[in-house]
């Protein structure tokens, strides 16, 4: 953590300035307790409104017992509610007092050791189109509150400036303060007196998830994501993490890997990221000095949350430069002297909510969440060079996979040289991780409405549409309006309506397209809760030329995890039997008495499969109707 007296000369030079030209769009307040529908505030930024808001846990006591003096200090024992976030709607304001429509949905904490922060939510142009014509940046965050940029735009969002959260996430650690000459290298300390350990020279932690209170301060042990401070002698700082962990940093002055006192990289988070649970970059720790030039860690990404119907660009955008971008990077640490120099802050996250993405050729857009490099050794000497920060994440919703016109970055900072040297040892990457920092494949609507979806798919069938979805939660949910656009992905009206079932509930609908031969047609689902409230799904074509391969099945969700749903137009009792094989041809499994579980519709339990394509046939058809399922 940094403190107030460390911090104000790393504003200037870590956090961009806010000119004229740039917009704040939001306003925030610290929430220090949530009684039923009663949360009191403290801290707020402004005026706060009535109206849609967002409550999220930004840290929480998610280190538990791992306070010993080793390597696991720091690790993540329970996350808690950590980055839990919901929409909430403000009916009244009264001092300190906010009273909501609703009580909250999810359980928040109010620890020493944990943060809350409340953000309002605003619709832009009036509940039609809006345009960005000027920058748009978060409020830095500040230890209470700050780091998210979040609004919705209820029809298309013409985005011809920057949106940018750039080192507005978890702050980075300062350097130490300058020790008095040199000391022996320490690999041994992760934390302030561990041991009973002078460390009023040692760097200091950058910010995480976890929320020190003023008492793990300084030393190499990482803070959750947080990257550590550098030991003695000269070592760097650690990089912050977010999906990926951070690197560590360099080893310091005579230091080598066995007495390295470099900061460790954040951690790890990606097993716990959703659309509902998402966090900012970690920051990176401070470099330890003995001549006055140490320097601190970067800060990391901030948030940011987009809804709307469709993003588009035009050419000629943003002055002319002919490109925009979404950008949460993590900072770089600062260059050292011969002293030890910062880690790089964590990459943030960017969750669209989006139904379509009209991004033209003239100005395409970038999705950037990468990591900050660590910071370099400007001296001939071997100090500790920064590590890299961890990447962040892009969550995107609606029907896009990557596609032309729209670049999504996401790499690990890399980490800074210890010397100018030739050959000098470098400080650690921040991790490059095997998972993807683009979740657009994994979840089909980035939802923080009562309902997330855990499927959606539409195949052309005979001369008919069949949909099937799966809901993963329901809560406070009224219904499914399905709707259908032919030919244009704009110009959508209601067909059906179907009442919620609950969580883990799977739907069928079959939609008769005889009067649209060859076209091509649109589906997405309008989510509606008690409230009147309302989300859009992604959206899902069919082209109608396909419908005549009548012997084809269709498996949903595909992957599957336990259960794969499969609808054929020949599927039409109980009772349906069939066999599994691998991509040899094996028979791994066979299956009996398989029910109706919608229309055309059984489900086939793929649980204790390994990961892998398997051929589902039905038996009785001589291998005529058959889907290749992907066991994940």
């Amino acid at each position: 953590m940094i403190h107030a007296k460390k911090l104000a000369w790393l504003v200037l030079f870590l956090v961009p300035a806010l000119g004229f030209s740039q917009t704040v769009v939001n306003v925030y307040a610290r929430v220090t307790a949530i009684s039923g529908k009663t949360v009191t505030i403290t801290a707020a930024t402004g005026s706060f409104p009535t109206g849609d808001a967002i409550i999220m846990q930004m840290q929480d006591s998610v280190i538990g017992t791992n306070t010993g003096n080793n390597s696991s200090f720091g690790n993540i024992a329970n996350i808690q509610s950590a980055g839990l976030a919901e929409v909430v709607s403000v009916s009244s304001i009264s001092g300190s007092t906010i009273t909501l429509s609703k009580t909250p949905t999810n359980i928040y904490h109010f620890t020493n050791n944990s943060r809350v922060q409340i953000i309002s939510y605003p619709t832009l142009g009036g509940g039609g189109n809006y345009t960005i014509s000027s920058p748009i940046v978060g409020a830095a965050w500040n230890g209470n509150t700050g780091g998210v940029v979040a609004f919705k735009v209820n029809g298309t969002l013409t985005i011809n400036s920057d949106i940018s959260v750039d080192g507005q996430g978890f702050r980075g650690g300062a350097a130490g303060n300058n020790a008095p000459g040199d000391y022996a290298c320490d690999a041994s300390t992760y934390f302030d007196n561990a041991g009973g350990v002078n460390t009023s020279y040692y760097g200091y932690k950058g910010e995480g998830i976890y929320n020190s209170n003023g008492v793990y301060n300084v030393a190499k042990g990482k803070l959750a994501n947080g990257g550590g401070g550098g030991n003695l002698n000269n070592a760097g700082g650690g990089g912050g993490g977010n999906l990926s962990a951070g690197g560590d940093g360099g080893y310091g002055w005579t230091c080598s890997a066995a007495s390295s006192g470099g900061g460790q990289g954040g951690v790890d988070l990606s097993a716990y990221v959703n659309p509902n649970r998402f966090f900012m970059g970690g920051g990176g720790g401070g470099g330890q000095q003995n001549n006055n030039v140490g320097m601190p860690g970067g800060n990391g990404g901030g948030i940011i949350m987009i809804k709307a119907n469709v993003i588009q660009t035009n050419s000629g955008c943003n002055g002319g430069t002919n490109k925009v971008s979404l950008s949460s990077q993590g900072i770089a640490g600062m260059n050292a002297g011969n002293d030890g120099a910062g880690g790089g802050g964590a990459g943030g996250t960017i969750l669209l909510q989006v139904n379509n993405y009209q991004v033209s050729n003239a100005c395409p857009l970038t999705i950037n969440t990468s990591g900050g490099k660590g910071g370099t050794v400007n001296n001939s000497g071997n100090h500790g060079g920064g590590a890299g920060g961890g990447k962040g994440i892009s969550i995107i919703g609606g029907s896009i996979n990557t596609p032309a016109n729209i670049n999504v970055v996401d790499t690990a900072g890399s980490g800074g040289a210890s010397s100018t040297s030739t050959g000098a040892p470098v400080a650690g990457s921040g991790s490059t991780s095997t998972v993807s920092g683009t979740l657009s494949t994994i979840f089909t609507s980035a939802s923080l409405l009562p309902v997330t979806l855990q499927s959606f798919d539409a195949a052309a069938l005979k001369n008919s549409a069949v949909l099937h979805w799966q809901s993963a939660t329901e809560q406070n949910f009224d219904a499914y309006i399905v709707e259908r656009a032919v030919n244009n992905a704009s110009n959508f009206s209601q067909v059906a309506r179907i009442p919620g079932k609950g969580s883990n509930a799977v739907y069928s609908y079959t939609d008769d397209l005889r009067n649209y031969p060859g076209a091509t047609i649109y589906y997405r689902l309008k989510m509606v809760d008690i409230d009147g409230k309302f989300e859009y799904s992604a959206v899902k074509a069919i082209n109608m030329a396909d419908a005549g391969n009548n012997a084809s099945m269709k498996a949903f969700p595909n992957p599957a995890v336990n259960t794969v749903y499969i609808s054929g137009s020949t599927i039409s009792g109980n009772n349906v039997s069939g066999t599994i094989r691998d991509m040899q041809g094996r028979a791994v499994r066979t299956f009996s008495k398989a029910s109706l579980v919608a229309a055309n519709t059984i489900a086939v339990p793929v649980d204790g499969l390994i990961r892998g394509q398997y051929i589902v046939s039905l038996n009785g058809t001589n291998g005529q109707e058959y889907v290749v399922v992907m066991k994940q």
